[in-house]
């Protein structure tokens, strides 16, 4: 009879841990893959960071040129805002299409 129990109780603790084992099966399955999602969505944000940190060199660069280039400023003033000097004149002609000067 004690040898019978034993076995029962010997069934069920096995049956216990294959249990247990499948189950944490499972949960690091799942973990795998949201370690791999979380280290492809690292990966895009860190490539979106360089992106980002290149443009700000780029604007850095350009308001750098800004107020240290009096050339540049003038230039971009002359451009951007239609500024002219007092005995200038400014013309503007018409801009063609690419698609007209291109025959």
């Amino acid at each position: 009879m004690k040898r019978f129990v034993f076995t029962i109780l010997l069934t069920t603790f096995m049956l216990l841990c294959v249990g247990a084992l499948g189950i944490m099966t499972i949960e690091l399955y799942e973990t795998r893959n949201q370690l791999s999602y979380l280290q492809t969505r690292h990966a895009e944000y860190q490539e979106r960071i360089k992106e980002i940190e290149q443009d700000l060199a780029a604007k850095d660069e350009y308001l750098d040129k800004l107020l240290t280039d009096p050339v540049f400023l003038e230039r971009v003033v002359r451009e951007r805002l239609g500024y002219s000097r007092p005995e200038e004149w400014i013309y503007r002609f018409p801009q063609e299409d690419e698609e007209e000067t291109g025959d």
